[in-house]
């Protein structure tokens, strides 16, 4: 079953896309089953973010799902499913690795929450895989010295894109950059400024 968290905020902002209620876009997300099943491992800090972008995942793909982590009890995963994080011994994710069902895990928090997911699972049998770089983040509501870490959505979007499930992709990618848009354009900063990220084909 699929679980979305609500964020938590003062001003009433929509539970998915994080943005206030009157900008609020989801009546227009399609909702999209996929072969790869995407689980975002989300840190419990994050599931009160109103930025936080996983929601905006579980709420177009219809197999993704959040699951909340516990570092004392971390919860049960497929051993063939594969950990999206670049640790020291990851690999690059390959398309044929994503054919048939395969279930992708995405650790989701800060770039340090992330990394203490990650580390925990060190010792699975989890298959360590790390994304193509030089992708710098569309989420820029939320900004890294490193344009390279990238949200938790965007790499969703990106195994979807490598599984050959281009509108998917495409979805959850368009879906990432205009809600980055309108949260900014709540903080008084112009929506018309460059977005260096071309879309995905």
């Amino acid at each position: 079953m699929r679980r979305v968290y609500p964020a938590s905020t003062s001003i009433p902002r929509c539970q998915v896309c994080g943005v206030h209620e009157h900008l609020c876009f989801c009546a227009g997300f399609p909702v999209l089953a996929t072969r790869t099943k995407i689980v975002f491992l989300q840190h419990p800090q994050e599931a009160r973010k109103p930025t936080n972008s996983a929601r905006l995942a579980c709420r177009i793909l219809s197999d993704a799902s959040i699951v909340p982590w516990s570092r004392v009890e971390p919860p049960r995963l497929g051993d063939d499913a594969i950990l999206l994080y670049p640790s020291p011994d990851a690999t690059p994710l390959e398309p044929h690795e994503l054919a048939g069902s395969a279930t992708v895990v995405i650790p989701d928090g800060t770039w340090s929450q992330a990394s203490r997911i990650a580390s925990v699972l060190r010792n699975t049998p989890l298959r360590r895989r790390i994304l193509p770089t030089g992708n710098a983040t569309t989420w820029t509501v939320r900004q890294s010295d490193d344009p390279e870490r990238i949200s938790s959505a965007q790499a969703a979007a990106m195994a979807l894109h490598l599984a050959g499930e281009p509108e998917a992709a495409t979805s959850l990618y368009d879906a990432v950059r205009e809600a980055g848009r309108r949260i900014l354009a709540m903080r008084g900063i112009s929506a018309d400024r460059r977005d260096p990220i071309a879309p995905i084909e």
